[in-house]
């Protein structure tokens, strides 16, 4: 009996950090909490194991490594593969690490083509914003919270296109292609409604505008969304 009582617990745990509520929670964890978090939960694990409570300590572990960033076979992770996510525009590819929570901007093309943007001098980026502001405004919109960060002022000697600095870019994305879409959610083509879902959810976690996310990232992930799921029905 006690062991079924531990089964429907393991279960409801289970399906509460997979499809519920958890898998949001847990997402929202910085990276430093989200190791701290795993190794309590895979130390507290290990030891139940050892004392022979292999129900309890199964359930622990599987949180640790979920926690960590180790992957679960695709049947039994609902996110699938969406592990990074990828926006590219004519200037910048942008990649998302669903683990880690790191967002790292790649520049393909003007003076710094070839670098990543947290490689790049503060005293540079105006420059690199001026070369975005001519070449890529929708991959300028991008990089707006970064450099209001990194570089206050910057403004004053870049012209912002109006509708980048809305961080609206939902006119140049209304052609999204589904492939497009499935690339900035991080999943295969032809992936589940649930996997879309999931992955739209990691991905808002991290670059929500109320958490401070940049405005234009959190737009396309949603277009992305749209467009994947208009592309299963």
């Amino acid at each position: 009996m006690t062991y079924i009582v531990s089964t429907l617990v393991f279960g409801a745990i289970v399906w509460w950090f997979a499809l519920g509520p958890g898998r949001k929670a847990g997402e929202s964890l910085s990276p430093f909490m989200r190791k701290v978090a795993g190794l309590g939960a895979g130390a507290v694990g290990i030891a139940l194991g050892m004392k022979g409570r292999w129900d309890f300590a199964i359930v622990l572990v599987s949180l640790s490594a979920w926690l960590l960033g180790f992957r679960l076979p695709k049947m039994f992770d609902p996110i699938g593969n969406a592990r990074k996510s990828q926006i590219r525009t004519i200037a910048l590819l942008v990649t998302i690490d669903l683990v880690s929570n790191e967002i790292e901007a790649q520049v393909l093309a003007g003076r710094f083509a070839g670098k990543r943007v947290d490689q790049i001098a503060d005293k540079d980026l105006v420059m690199l914003a001026q070369d975005l502001a001519q070449l890529d405004p929708s991959g300028l919109a991008l990089l707006l919270n970064d450099l209001d960060r990194r570089a206050p002022g910057w403004r004053e000697h870049v012209q912002v296109d109006a509708q980048a600095g809305a961080g609206d870019p939902r006119a140049a994305s209304a052609e999204m292609r589904e492939d497009e879409a499935y690339q900035i959610l991080g999943l295969e083509p032809g992936a589940g409604e649930e996997a879309i879902r999931a992955a739209h959810r990691a991905l808002i976690a991290r670059l929500h505008p109320d958490r401070g996310g940049p405005t234009a990232l959190a737009a396309l992930v949603n277009r992305a969304k749209d467009v994947a799921l208009a592309a299963r029905r």
